[in-house]
């Protein structure tokens, strides 16, 4: 039994090399060019800026991440030089300047999950540039030397890693839409990929047979399950798969669709998923690049429906936002008590911006490594300090420098405990301060900056706290039904009552997130699951052209009392047409899933 017991623990994750690669890669590049510009002491802002504004410009294809770059990056040129040099003439005009930008920062990830890296990338540049104290001091020149130096390497890095094959990653997202564990996860991924990417007919076309291919394999399974058709039509998935994701050749002839193990199918309960691979089989052997038009940009109107309940105090988001910015506000003044150029301002303010996060579950996370990690280092900066002579201190922090970026992503107590070691070591050497005197003041400003997070969030902010979660599960699939009628009933252009309600279905959609709810892995993935399908079916119900059946059948699958489980009264998916259809009625079916089983597991207060 102990050897069972011992082989069925669970591993600790190992380090990743993914920040070391990235020091090499952009920070070191950045810094070199922003002193080869006259930087000087202050060329480190360029890194880590270049750093900040790579993971900014990354996550999707290459055509969606340089619109993104266009408005980031002199975003992020403002937020690491001017914050910094306004404190050079008035220091509460700067600090009200940080804060707003945090609060911007902050609230960036309402824009789409793409921009959830965007807002982290904009707010750790923030404080970062106004809290990082050179050695020497800097003019005006110099700081913006190194800011514009940082985004340029970043910029010029993304171009390099993309522009073999810009649309890479859409057709990875598509094709993982027939392969995936999580169907529905995979849909919602790609599509919104691919509404970022040129809208390519034929990635339309795999993604609308992959999503009835997975249908109708769900379906087949409820009544025919270990039928050997099964492993046929996996295999031709997984063989349709590898082909998408292929990059194309240049002046390829168009093939017509080759006879294939699919296509031999007989058995009743997936003759449908064969003809949904046949499908999916042509839209890659054609592959047609036109653009697919929709009746109206739905990417503008998501933005505007986001945008304009952003401001609403209940929104989870902003009460996120303003609870970031107040703590970076009063830690910003708890600082200001510091001597000018002090190495560990940029320190705390990281931290502090690091730690809070939307949930409670999230920040109290954040903070448990944070203070393990301080403890750890702690001691270990104590027993190094008894027995390493001072002149090996360099050398030590070099160490703890590589040993915290290895483990920092995968293990971030062990990472945090780490940096300890590296911020007290090359603090105490280079700028010949005290070391026990500077571990002190580490810990002290830490542990500031994880209660000022943790408490001031969560305990004095709790009047903004949203509905419990189940109510917000409710309005939210409501809100979204209502959303889908109003656009199916529509013939002409698009009125202002049916914008109010798509506003109304995505405000209250952002709000499926977790607060101070208690969810296992299992609840955190449907509401996931939930908030992204409700999300997508208010955006792709328009391009769908559903018809009154159709529209009745969606709206049935999202109903909490579905005695159906999804399906059709017979146990089977209903018959959709229609460019589109089958995709959402696949986002409806796992939409309403999710939603069923959590008002089963969630208790009735929640």
């Amino acid at each position: 039994m102990k050897g069972s017991n011992k082989a069925e623990a669970p591993k600790r994750p190992p380090g990743s090399p993914m920040l070391i690669v990235l020091m090499i890669i952009v920070v070191l590049p950045s810094v070199l060019l922003a002193d080869a510009w006259g930087a000087g002491p202050v060329g480190i802002i360029g890194g880590l800026t270049g750093m900040f504004a790579l993971v900014a410009f990354m996550g999707g294809p290459l055509r969606a991440d340089l619109r993104i770059a266009a408005v980031m990056g002199p975003l992020l040129i403002f937020a690491a030089a001017v914050p910094r040099l306004v404190a050079e003439t008035s220091r509460p005009a700067a600090i009200a300047l940080v804060v707003v930008l945090v609060f911007v920062a902050a609230l960036l990830p309402l824009l789409g999950p793409r921009f959830g890296n965007a807002g982290m990338g904009l707010g750790m540049t923030t404080v970062f540039g106004y809290g990082y104290a050179p050695m020497g001091g800097a003019d005006h020149r110099q700081v913006i030397a190194a800011a514009v130096a940082g985004v340029a390497v970043a910029l010029v890095l993304r171009i390099l890693m993309g522009i073999s094959d810009p649309s890479k990653q859409t057709r990875e997202q598509v094709a993982a839409v027939l392969v995936a564990d999580d169907p529905s996860s995979a849909t919602a991924t790609a599509f919104s990929t691919w509404l970022s990417d040129g809208r390519q007919r034929w990635l339309a076309d795999a993604l609308e047979g992959a999503s009835r291919y997975r249908l109708a394999l769900h379906t087949a399974h409820l009544t025919a399950a270990g039928d050997p058709d099964d492993t046929v039509l996996r295999e031709r998935a997984h063989e349709l798969a590898e082909e998408m994701k292929a990059k194309p050749r240049r002046g390829e002839p168009v093939k017509a669709p080759s006879p294939s193990q699919a296509s031999a199918v007989t058995e009743p309960p997936f003759t449908d998923a064969a003809r949904a691979l046949d499908s999916v089989e042509q839209a890659i052997q054609e592959r047609d690049t036109a653009t697919v038009t929709l009746d109206r940009d739905r990417r503008h109107q998501l933005q505007d429906a986001v945008l304009h309940p952003a401001a609403r105090l209940q929104s989870i988001q902003f009460r996120h936002a303003f609870r970031t910015a107040l703590a970076v506000l009063l830690m910003l003044l708890i600082t200001s008590g510091l001597e000018r150029g002090d190495p560990l301002v940029s320190t705390v303010l990281l931290t502090t911006f690091s730690i809070l996060q939307a949930s409670w579950s999230g920040t109290v996370a954040k903070a448990r490594n944070k203070i393990i990690g301080l403890v750890s280092g702690s001691l270990t900066v104590a027993v190094v300090l008894l027995v390493v002579p001072s002149r090996y201190l360099t050398l030590v922090a070099v160490v703890a420098l590589c040993l915290g970026l290895w483990y920092v992503v995968t293990r971030p107590a062990l990472g945090g405990a780490f940096m300890v070691v590296v911020s007290v070591g090359f603090n105490s050497v280079t700028r010949d301060l005290n070391a026990v005197d500077l571990l002190t003041q580490y810990v002290v400003l830490t542990l500031s900056a994880v209660l000022v997070g943790v408490v001031l969030g969560f305990a004095v902010i709790p009047g903004f706290r949203p509905p419990p979660l189940r109510r917000r599960i409710e309005t939210a699939t409501e809100a979204t039904a209502t959303a889908l009628r109003a656009s199916s009933e529509r013939s002409g252009p698009q009125q202002p009552e049916e914008i109010a309600l798509l506003r109304d279905a995505v405000r209250l959609q952002d709000e499926l997130v977790p607060d101070r709810d208690r969810l296992d892995d299992r609840q955190l993935a449907e509401l996931d699951t939930l908030r992204n399908g409700l999300r997508d079916l208010t955006v792709l119900a328009d391009a769908a052209q559903l018809n009154r059946g159709e529209l009745d059948q969606v709206l049935q699958a999202l109903s909490p009392d579905d005695p159906t489980g999804g399906n059709g009264a017979d146990g089977t998916a209903p018959e959709t047409s229609g460019a589109a259809s089958s995709t959402l009625w696949d986002l409806a079916q796992h939409a309403g899933s999710a939603e069923r089983y959590l008002l089963r597991t969630l208790p009735d207060h929640a």
